[in-house]
């Protein structure tokens, strides 16, 4: 196997393994009260009033970081994520968490988080270490066997669990119009991109919802994939969008963007979570994805851009297209030599490039 369909394998086990660890501490509600922890100031998301932290988070990016590393010991160092790995106990300790060479170390070290609940950490470190196959994973598409990448050129970006107020609070809202929820556990998603380190340009891309469906009080998930280089673009999307006048956009979006869209005929549907709305015009339930402020980061984007891109579409800054109609447009980039790894010019999240021509009529006035 080429090292580009090895690196997508590992990446999509590793995805179904992060979406156990959250559906794990979600459906357990002494673990899950156990766990949320809310997040110092220097780490709140400004949208936010209130933001959160959670054991699940930062467990499942250390062991995406760990089962990397044990097939490309070489990308360990380039894996990049939202959270860092010291979590705080109750008793004011702080304690590096990390996944350990076995099951027992791994159970010790969380159960020191958890107070010496040796039951639930057991629980954690058995699915950390579960042995995850290909067949585990629900993705619709046969995983493609021929195609390679520089492994040597890679950086990786993950967000462990975005929308992690909707993985805390719950409860679904669905537009009844489109089906585009609004919020709740269908809008979280685990996200892992893979860039090139030479050009900043996103080449490989998971999404998966943990929380896809609820069956018999038992959570699914369902997993999306997209690969480009150069010609070369494979997805588990194949499905061709309609142009349906439908824009997601945040709660928070100016209301002068609102306004124009409105009038020029968008419906808006104001729904939760960075990566479930890129995934909703990814999958064609939406047009065009816009967020004109700079509270998206490159964990929340890097993976799903990689996916748009396999299906021809792509994430540009929004700031540009406003600024500079006239110029070519620019993608979102995610090599970054400063420690602000937000998308300071906003974004637009698009699968078909007319979109964007409509759009610069529509905003640039």
């Amino acid at each position: 196997m080429n090292n580009g369909s090895r690196l997508l394998s590992i990446l999509l086990k590793v995805s179904e393994k992060a979406a156990n660890i959250a559906r794990a501490c979600r459906q357990n509600d002494a673990l899950f009260k156990l766990l949320v922890q809310e997040k110092s100031e220097e780490e709140k998301n400004p949208r936010f009033f209130r933001d959160f932290k959670t054991l699940a988070d930062v467990l499942i990016q250390e062991t995406i970081r760990h089962d990397i590393e044990i097939e490309f010991p070489e990308l360990a160092k380039v894996v990049q994520g939202e959270e860092n790995n010291t979590f705080s106990n109750a008793m004011g300790e702080s304690i590096v968490v990390e996944v350990c060479s076995t099951i027992e170390e791994t159970t010790r070290l969380l159960a020191k988080v958890m107070g010496s609940d040796i039951d639930t950490a057991e629980l954690l470190a058995s699915e950390v270490h579960k042995d995850v196959q290909f067949l585990d994973v629900p993705v619709v598409a046969e995983l493609p066997l021929d195609f390679d990448i520089d492994i040597s050129d890679l950086g990786i970006w993950i967000d462990p669990i975005d929308s992690t107020a909707d993985y805390i609070n719950g409860g679904e809202k669905v537009n009844g119009a489109t089906g585009i929820h609004l919020s709740g556990l269908r809008c979280v998603t685990v996200l892992i991109g893979a860039y090139l380190k030479s050009t900043g340009m996103p080449v490989l891309g998971v999404i998966n919802q943990p929380f896809y469906e609820n069956v018999k009080s038992i959570w699914k998930g369902n997993c999306y994939w997209g690969f480009v280089e150069n010609d070369i673009r494979k997805s588990s999307i194949d499905k061709e969008p309609n142009d349906k006048m439908i824009a997601v956009i945040s709660k928070v979006e100016d209301v002068g963007i609102k306004s124009k869209l409105l009038i020029a005929g968008f419906t808006l549907i104001e729904a939760t979570g960075a990566g479930y709305k890129i995934l909703c015009v990814a999958l064609g339930h939406a047009d065009v994805y816009i967020l004109s402020k700079n509270s998206t980061y490159k964990w929340d984007t890097c993976g799903p851009h990689a996916l748009l891109r396999s299906l021809d579409g792509g994430i540009i800054e929004f700031q540009t297209l406003i600024n500079n109609p006239d110029l070519n447009y620019v993608d979102i980039k995610y090599v970054s030599t400063t420690n602000n790894f937000s998308n300071s010019n906003g974004l637009i999240a698009y699968r078909k490039f007319e979109i964007l021509q409509t759009l610069k009529s529509i905003l640039c006035k």
